[in-house]
């Protein structure tokens, strides 16, 4: 890191597992939440720079990077409460990408008093349904073949080379280097999230359901070359959340903020400052 200050680091002990965590910074919290098949370090480029004005924390989910996923059921909104109150956090901004943006929605309507601002990246929603052409359905489940038939076989080498040839779920080849380091940290990963997942505990009502109760400043962020049913999503968010604000970044897929790190940047503390 170019800064001189080093992040405080650990794990939070909770249900079984150990979260590991790192925080850097002072200031108001700012939660970072990686994707699904990536850990922490997605957030390389946004982790030191966020960190000059607020108190950043970012942590591997379980199932990912440092923190492992026993045979226990679980719950990713009760594993994110854990760690912020371990920490002594009673507020902070969620900023999450995929997998993370849902985990972020699910803790806002679970916790809304714990969180004041969301930043959702090509976010998942909970019972979400898109709406596919015949065509266009025919065409995902093309794209999903290879990976369900690496993952049949546990086959983790496929597994990385599947999600590698996605057309839009990593950066594309004019992003070299942003392309090598989503391919190392895939290279690391057990895919354990896929191949040996531990029981989730059920949520009885799901997000999409309850998304006009979220009443925060929420920023909407999506690649512009990103998949459709994101693109959906980020509609339906719109549509139903009291306050929101959507921002387009051109050239890029799913994880604009390795792809276009400054651009990506900038929106987000333009919005975080505004608040």
């Amino acid at each position: 890191m170019s800064d001189a200050r080093q992040p405080r680091t650990g794990f939070i002990e909770t249900n079984g597992t150990g979260l590991y965590y790192e925080m850097l910074g002072e200031g108001h919290p700012l939660v970072l939440l990686h994707g699904g098949y990536m850990d922490r370090r997605m957030w390389d480029d946004q982790f030191e720079v966020f960190a000059r004005k607020y108190q950043v924390i970012r942590y591997d989910i379980r199932g990912f990077g440092k923190s492992a996923m026993p045979q226990v059921p679980y719950s990713h909104v009760e594993d994110l409460y854990a760690l912020l109150e371990n920490l002594d956090i009673k507020q902070a901004c969620l900023l999450g990408l995929s997998l993370g943006g849902m985990i972020a929605i699910d803790f806002t309507l679970e916790h809304p008093e714990m969180v004041d601002a969301l930043v959702l990246v090509g976010t998942a929603v909970r019972g979400f349904v898109p709406s596919f052409t015949e065509e266009q359905l025919e065409f995902e489940k093309q794209l999903a073949a290879p990976f369900i038939k690496a993952a049949e076989e546990r086959d983790i080498p496929q597994l990385v080379e599947a999600v590698m040839s996605h057309p839009t779920l990593v950066p594309s080849p004019k992003y070299a280097l942003a392309r090598q380091r989503v391919r190392e940290n895939l290279a690391e990963y057990s895919f354990v999230f896929v191949l040996d997942p531990a029981p989730m505990q059920e949520i009885t009502l799901p997000a999409v359901e309850r998304l006009s109760a979220i009443h925060v400043p929420v920023l909407i962020i999506v690649g512009d070359e990103d998949a459709l049913m994101l693109h959906q999503i980020a509609d339906k968010l719109e549509q139903d959340v009291p306050s929101t604000k959507r921002v387009g970044i051109t050239d890029t897929h799913h994880m604009p903020n390795i792809e276009k790190p400054e651009a990506f940047n900038r929106i987000v503390l333009d919005f975080l400052g505004a608040l």
